[in-house]
């Protein structure tokens, strides 16, 4: 179900509006002047959008760009004399 409603409507009745989003998943959508502003809804919706668009984070997320990476260990060798400050890597 989804309802639009104004301002004022939406401060008269926020506590049932939410639990209707709360308890039956329901999608309210507050207007200003006629135009859309807002929207109460369920939070697994932007949950599940959250994860349509971004779908790893923080070391999920590194964790997947080492998934397709062929020298993994090639790559950490050239890497560690330059993080160690020893440039030409004869430390």
């Amino acid at each position: 179900m989804h309802e639009e409603l104004g301002v004022a409507e939406l401060k008269r009745r926020f506590s049932e509006l939410l639990s209707r989003v709360e308890l039956n998943g329901e999608r309210i959508e507050i207007r200003r002047r006629g135009r859309p502003v807002a929207a109460l809804v369920p939070v697994a919706e932007i949950e599940e959008a959250d994860r349509e668009t971004c779908p790893r984070r923080g070391l999920t997320a590194a964790a997947g760009i080492w998934e397709d990476f062929q020298d993994v260990d090639g790559f950490l060798a050239s890497v560690r004399p330059h993080r160690d400050g020893d440039e030409d890597g004869t430390s």
